[in-house]
This record gives C-alpha cells, sequence and structure tokens, in this order.
C-alpha cells in the first residue's frame, strides 16, 4: 500500500510524493494558473526536486494532452510507455 503525502502546500496548488514501487511518483492538485503561480511553482519545484535527490516521475495518460504539455512547460521529460488497467500512459522524470 502507498499514499499520497503533501509535500508542498499553497493556495494554489498542492505537490504530493508517493513512494511506489522503488521510486517517487509526483503528483499535484493546481487549483488557479497564472504566470505568478508558475514563478512560484517552479521555485517549489526545483526546491522539491532539489531535497528528493533522485529523480521524480509522473504517470501521464497518452490521451491527455493538456497534462503533456504542462509536464513539458514544467520540466518533465518523457522517459517510457506503460499499460495500466487496460490505458496506456507515458511515464515523465523530472531530476536535476
Amino acid at each position: 500500500m502507498s499514499f499520497k503525502v503533501p509535500v508542498v502546500n499553497r493556495a494554489d496548488y498542492t505537490m504530493y510524493l508517493e513512494f511506489f514501487e522503488g521510486m517517487w511518483w509526483f503528483h499535484t492538485d493546481v487549483r488557479r494558473w497564472s504566470q505568478q503561480v508558475k514563478i512560484k511553482y517552479l521555485e517549489d519545484l526545483n526546491l522539491l526536486q532539489y531535497l528528493v535527490d533522485v529523480p521524480l516521475v509522473a504517470l501521464v495518460a497518452v490521451d491527455n494532452v493538456k497534462l503533456a504539455k504542462f509536464g513539458k512547460v514544467t520540466g518533465w521529460s518523457k522517459f517510457n510507455k506503460v499499460m495500466f488497467n487496460n490505458i496506456e500512459y507515458d511515464v515523465f522524470t523530472r531530476s536535476k
């Protein structure tokens, strides 16, 4: 069993980490987005990446174009493809 643990909690977004199968999986809930929020979000994500000091991974359904674009804009890159519950996902990774 694994749990998503909130590690950054802001009014505009929350970042979570989940340790699953030997990797740190990243999740985020974004409640509001603007240029100012993006700047703070990237500062927090970079600090989190520095503190964790291992690559983070995230799962994005291949048909979720908006989330994939968000990932690329915030420094994530495609690493692999997986099937989970009959849905194809791209695995994104982000490291220092």
